[in-house]
């Protein structure tokens, strides 16, 4: 799982949010089963909703972290609310969504991108059923959390205020995560080396390695 604080800046924080105030809320259960949910999701018709979705997929893009860990190929994300009393009981993500023009996603990692302050709403943490336990989190508007789909997780029923997030599915260019962590750890390598030995030609030899791994693997 990958945790990054300030994914999002204040001012576009703001924007989003004056963008939700406006915005048609619809039943969460448009997207999934109300069996499993009670929470609520902006309309995708609704007015300047392209514009939330490019602030938000533009900041995630932009952050280094973001793109090393994610390698996204394809992007697709949405708003939710949940208000007293609403939750998502635990459920892992379906394998294929509907994404860029109809073109069906694979979802290989999923995100949501925090907007409520954790202080502003009493309950409501996001449960990640990870291999080595339980991970309850409640992260700082602007954060952003990144998992595998495979994952099992869930919302606790809110008690007090609305949490509000964006949420969504992310289709890699490498589909086997073992992939994504070699290529990571490469990364890391090829940044201390540069580091350390600023005109030493390894860092041309990872940039090889990188890039000739990414021609084997990569998916586009």
């Amino acid at each position: 799982m990958l945790k990054l604080e300030g994914v999002l800046t204040g001012d576009q924080i703001a924007e989003i949010l004056r963008i939700v105030a406006d915005a048609k809320f619809v039943d969460g259960t448009v997207s999934g089963k109300g069996s499993l949910k009670k929470n609520l999701q902006v309309d995708r018709g609704a007015s300047q909703y392209e514009t939330a979705i490019r602030i938000v997929a533009g900041a995630l893009m932009a952050n280094k972290d973001f793109k090393a860990y994610a390698m996204p190929k394809q992007i697709t994300l949405e708003f939710n609310r949940y208000d007293p009393g609403m939750f998502y009981k635990a459920h892992m993500d379906a394998a294929l969504m509907g994404g860029i023009r109809g073109q069906p996603l694979r979802t290989d990692l999923s995100f949501s991108v925090y907007l409520s302050n954790p202080d502003s709403y009493r309950g409501g943490e996001f449960v990640l059923e990870t291999p080595y336990g339980q991970e309850r989190i409640k992260e700082k508007a602007g954060s952003v959390i990144v998992y595998p789909s495979t994952m099992l997780h869930w919302v606790e029923p809110v008690e007090e205020g609305s949490r509000l997030a964006a949420v969504g599915w992310i289709q890699s260019m490498l589909r086997d995560e073992s992939q994504r962590q070699i290529m990571r750890d490469i990364e890391a390598l090829r940044a201390h080396t540069a580091k350390a030995f600023p005109d030493s030609e390894t860092q041309e030899r990872f940039d090889r390695l990188h890039s000739n791994l990414m021609r084997y693997w990569a998916e586009v």
